[in-house]
């Protein structure tokens, strides 16, 4: 299922693929979907940049 047809959903069991992910809004998405961690499968190891945005000109 694409990040984009479940946004807005809740589901009991969620495998995600972050490593494949592009940007910062998709992890976000993914993960949210899932009503509690321990249903959270991560699929592979990740890199945190994956996950991590640069901050802004006014954070820095």
């Amino acid at each position: 299922m694409t990040t984009y047809k479940a946004q807005g959903q809740t589901m009991q069991t969620v495998i995600v693929d972050l490593e494949s992910c592009t940007g910062t809004e998709s992890p976000y998405v993914m993960v949210s979907w899932v009503t509690s961690l321990s249903s959270l499968l991560i699929l592979r190891p990740f890199q945190c940049k994956r996950i991590q945005c640069r901050q802004s000109e006014d954070l820095r």
